[in-house]
């Protein structure tokens, strides 16, 4: 018996001594609490597609005709453009747009010799719009905008406009300015119907026109409806 208690002495001090150190070279698992939630980066998140078709109510000339030309009276009222836009808060939007604008035509017709000429004009605009808040779907904005008129002749049969002077104006670029108002109504959750009144302004544009003096006019104002789609890209 006591030699037996002489073995397990030892070997229980022995233990003892050994097991603190091997507990001290044990390294417990890091456990992070707060780890970052990794988020994915939206692509294309607030920008915007839209196209439009609109109406002319009233522009700065009136059609007819006079002297040698025949008018055919081809002053197209209807236009339509597109562009591309950007959602910057919840209430402030800006967008680029370029439209065809309208388009007259005379003719010459003097016997044997005729001629014609036509006139075609387009528009680019930037614009930027505060919309008013969103009430069952519909929301209401007001926007003004700046860009370009460009205008543009081109001349074909017997007769050379060119050579009448003032009768054909160089191609033009000008100074032009908008003032919007509409609604837009939410039809799905990218979708959207915007219906609109645009008043456009150039004071110098210089462009064709049968009616005026010299077949040549400068600056103009239209009163104008749009209706056109959005598509939210996010």
């Amino acid at each position: 018996m006591q030699s037996g208690l002489r073995l397990f002495l030892p070997a229980a001090l022995a233990a003892a001594l050994v097991t603190p150190s091997q507990a001290a070279d044990y390294d417990p698992p890091i456990i992070i609490d707060d780890a970052p939630e990794v988020v994915p980066v939206e692509v294309g998140s607030g920008w915007y597609l839209r196209g439009d078709v609109g109406y002319t109510i009233s522009d700065g000339s009136d059609n007819g005709g006079g002297g040698a030309f025949d008018f055919d009276e081809d002053h197209t009222s209807v236009f339509g453009g597109g562009g591309i836009g950007y959602h910057f808060t919840d209430y402030f939007r800006a967008d680029i747009t370029g439209a065809f604008l309208q388009q007259e035509e005379a003719r010459l017709d003097l016997g044997d010799l005729r001629g014609s000429i036509k006139s075609t004009m387009s528009y680019g605009m930037a614009t930027g719009y505060v919309d008013l808040g969103t009430v069952v779907g519909i929301t209401p904005y007001i926007g003004a905008g700046a860009g370009f008129i460009y205008s543009h002749n081109t001349n074909s049969g017997d007769v050379a406009f060119a050579d009448f002077p003032g009768a054909y104006p160089d191609d033009d670029f000008a100074f032009a300015y908008t003032l919007n108002a509409g609604f837009a109504y939410r039809m799905t959750e990218n979708l959207s119907l915007d219906v609109g009144y645009q008043y456009l302004n150039s004071p110098d544009a210089k462009y064709f026109s049968a009616s005026s003096d010299g077949y040549v006019d400068e600056g103009f104002d239209m009163h104008q409806v749009k209706v056109g789609l959005r598509y939210d890209l996010w």
